[in-house]
């Protein structure tokens, strides 16, 4: 039990460090380019913040599309809900210093009740990794982009080629992982099982996982022809993400910029997304970072702060949007309606087609197992930890 407190009380200051730490880089970072120079870039947005906010919630759209797409009955999924849960897990990753540790579980905890934990478990994961692919591809064209279009600083130039070689580096260990079928979660479970206080539990979520993994790597056999529409719904994701970069660096402004620019500024954010997730709302990280970039792209260290906040205060407004889902009264309970027991925990690769013979199916004697596993997330309380 000591280990454990020390261990929560190490985390709560870590997360306390990265929200001062944040607010000291905003501060910093708008007294650098002017607060005057900062708000009257604002100003000039007004009422296109709500257009800005619209193309916010067309992204959360098009993921929550494609996450519904990566299970093998996709009707089992309402829009509505699938939207509902992305919007609420995003804003609990978003107030806390784990990001996509809390977002991704948390979406397999709204769902579960409807197509049950081992279908949103693999439709989380396949999702993730088609957009994981996109992002490499943003990276890869960013990088280029910012190199050959524009005259950059010695250290910029080395940012941007540290950061291609990281997200290649990462996208070969994915495509590895898959062509060679690694069962990566079965080995952490055989790990965990030589712990003995967790041996029987472990024990319990082998067959489990094993089956989970054979969803993943199975979903291209299973369903080849939905690969090129979850590549372009994650194309457009980005694409989405570039237009409000457009529009918002054009009203700030006052001129149109080059498409090119407004592509650069969106491989910085996505970058920006996922190296900082254990900063809430990348409170700084994103106004130092952007306004770093603007400059080098003759757009003015007040534009790229001033972008970093725009976007901020959108995803503020879905944030708290999530967030009101979230802790209304039982509300993420009736986004779901159970099924029946025999059915609740039945194996997705079930309702997809041929499975190996030792897991035609997910009895209602194993799953148990993995419902522990996912209520077993710690969800937020009523004072999200946030600085």
């Amino acid at each position: 039990m000591g280990g454990k407190k020390l261990a929560a009380k190490r985390l709560r200051f870590a997360a306390l460090a990265a929200g001062v730490g944040g607010a000291l880089l905003f501060l910093l970072s708008i007294r650098a380019v002017g607060t005057s120079a900062v708000s009257e870039g604002i100003g000039r947005v007004g009422w296109w913040l709500v257009v800005i906010c619209l193309l916010g919630g067309i992204r959360y759209l098009m993921r929550a599309v494609a996450w519904r797409m990566c299970l093998d009955d996709p009707r089992r999924l309402p829009l509505t809900a699938a939207f509902g849960a992305a919007v609420m897990g995003d804003a609990l990753g978003n107030v806390t210093p784990f990001g996509a540790l809390v977002s991704e579980p948390s979406k397999v905890a709204f769902v579960q009740r409807r197509v049950g934990a081992a279908s949103a478990i693999s439709a989380v994961t396949i999702e993730n990794l088609f957009y994981t692919a996109s992002v490499v591809i943003v990276c890869v064209c960013g990088t280029a982009a910012l190199l050959l279009s524009f005259d950059v600083s010695v250290a910029l130039r080395r940012t941007a080629n540290v950061t291609l070689v990281v997200a290649l580096a990462f996208a070969l260990v994915v495509v590895v992982v898959l062509m060679r079928r690694v069962r990566l979660a079965s080995a952490l479970v055989a790990a965990v099982e030589s712990w003995p206080r967790l041996r029987r539990v472990a024990g319990d979520w082998r067959a489990d996982v094993a089956a989970i993994e054979d969803q993943v790597f199975g979903f291209a056999s299973r369903h080849p022809g939905r690969l090129p529409s979850l590549l372009a719904l994650e194309a457009a994701y980005h694409v989405v993400g570039v237009m409000e970069i457009w529009l918002t660096v054009t009203l700030i402004t006052g001129a149109p910029i080059a498409f090119i620019t407004a592509f650069v500024l969106e491989f910085v954010n996505r970058t920006i997304t996922i190296a900082f997730q254990f900063v809430p709302m990348w409170l700084g990280v994103d106004e130092a970072g952007t306004g770093a970039v603007a400059s080098a792209l003759h757009l003015g260290g007040a534009t790229g702060v001033g972008l970093a906040l725009v976007r901020k205060a959108r995803v503020v407004v879905w944030t708290g949007l999530g967030l009101g889902l979230f802790f209304m009264s039982r509300s993420w309970l009736r986004m779901s309606t159970p099924l029946p027991r025999e059915t609740r925990y039945r194996d997705a690769t079930t309702d997809g087609g041929s499975t190996p013979s030792n897991r035609s199916t997910w009895t209602t004697r194993s799953a148990p197992s993995v419902t522990r596993s996912v209520n077993s997330v710690s969800l937020p309380s009523s004072r999200p930890q946030r600085s």
